[in-house]
């Protein structure tokens, strides 16, 4: 599958997103491969809010923010993944990310310019210059003959920060852990639980420590 996509805001910014997928079949198992390209160019708004989202970098002060240009949002991210899901319950998922070192992506959707590739919960990585790494599981427990109406997700990144840019955390390492369970009695009531645990590289001493644990308790009615 290919997708294209084009975002305009006009005096401000505009977004140019290509994504594609690609199915081989091995025996009973698929291995699809993918890649979203995501380019941005500024039309106006690096001159207002500068190449950071903490809007905090100008063209003065760029140098000692680490930023290469402060007044101007030109800027890109590449994606990629390789899923491999076999006959079964289970699916596997490596992704990685990397954003250019221009300036920080404007996201127009929260979670969207890694989302399905590197992006964990509550998490932010497409700051200037940050590469990303994931490694996910997803399991449908039902299928696997272990919990009925029952299905699992987990997901290790890796966020590798640029420790030369001020505005942003340490590198951290984070497990991000989705279990979701369909109500049998009561058709599209689920109930979903959320486990989020990140944990800062002690080495950035410089950078905020961002570790914390995080538990989420939801339900939803799927009408």
């Amino acid at each position: 599958t290919t997708e294209v996509s084009y975002l305009m805001l006009p005096e401000v910014l505009n977004s140019l997103v290509l994504e594609a997928n690609y199915a081989i079949a091995a025996g009973d198992t698929k291995i699809i491969p993918g890649v979203r390209y995501y380019m941005q160019m500024d039309d106006g708004g690096g001159k207002i809010g500068g190449a950071s989202l903490k809007g905090d970098v100008t063209a003065a002060n760029a140098a000692s923010k680490g930023y290469k240009t402060g007044d101007s949002l030109d800027s890109s991210l590449l994606n990629a993944r390789l899923v491999i899901q076999p006959k079964g319950a289970f699916k596997y998922t490596l992704g990685y990310s990397a954003v250019a070192d221009e300036a920080d992506i404007v996201a127009p959707w929260r979670g969207f310019p890694t989302g399905g590739y590197t992006r964990a919960m509550a998490q932010y990585n497409w700051y200037a210059n940050t590469v990303s790494y994931m490694a996910q599981i997803n399991a449908d427990l039902n299928k696997a003959g272990w919990v009925p109406n029952t299905t699992l997700m987990a997901r290790y990144a890796i966020q590798d920060f640029d420790d030369d840019k001020t505005g942003v955390q340490a590198d951290a390492n984070i497990l991000h852990v989705d279990v979701i369970h369909k109500v049998a009695a009561v058709q599209g009531l689920e109930l979903k639980g959320r486990l989020g645990m990140v944990s800062a590289d002690p080495a950035d001493t410089a950078k905020k420590d961002v570790s914390y644990n995080e538990y989420r308790f939801e339900i939803n009615y799927l009408f």
